[in-house]
């Protein structure tokens, strides 16, 4: 996954933590956080921070799922 730095105020790039799965075709996008242990759904847009332990998924993504199950 690459990098890509912005000129623009306010933009950013995500901060991905550990054991983080990302479907297919899935966008993250802005200066957001994800956190450990999370599903981010197939073809979602991610575009507000996640918290650890949970599934999200759709356009924009929300949660569906908290606590997953090691």
């Amino acid at each position: 996954m690459g990098k890509v730095k912005s000129s623009k105020k306010g933009e950013g790039t995500p901060n991905l933590k550990n054991n983080v799965d990302i479907g297919a075709g899935a966008k993250i996008i802005g200066n957001i956080t994800i956190g450990d242990t999370v599903v981010v759904g197939a073809n979602s847009l991610v575009c507000n921070n996640v918290e650890a332990n949970d599934v999200v998924g759709g356009v924009p993504a929300r949660s569906l799922k908290k606590e997953i199950k090691k």
